[in-house]
């Protein structure tokens, strides 16, 4: 997202370097209208019910989701990890308890 963010940045210097000015308004829908397809719900989101809405605000919503994205891939990367002790442990317990029996079983 930073280098989409980075490009739309660059193209907006240079047609202020052009003398092409638009509102911040019109920069907004520019920046949305030019996001992929998976950011269609926060499109949908900020302008629901907006007449308008900021450069500012797509930027923080977006820094927002990116944000989030990133959380919830390292809580499934946690979750995985604890998922693979749980099972190296329940393993060793299972083995432990297999020893157990069959030494009482001797």
């Amino acid at each position: 997202m930073n280098d989409h963010i980075t490009s739309f940045n660059k193209l907006a210097t240079d047609l202020r370097n052009m003398d092409v000015t638009f509102t911040d308004g019109d920069m907004a829908l520019m920046l949305l209208s030019s996001l992929p397809d998976e950011f269609e719900h926060l499109e949908t989101t900020l302008l629901h019910g907006n007449d308008e809405v900021s450069l500012k605000e797509v930027y923080s919503a977006l820094y927002c989701y990116e944000q989030r994205k990133r959380e919830k891939q390292r809580r499934r990367s946690r979750s995985s990890d604890c998922e693979r002790s749980f099972s190296k442990s329940y393993e060793n317990v299972e083995r432990e308890i297999q020893v157990k029996i069959q030494t009482q079983q001797r």
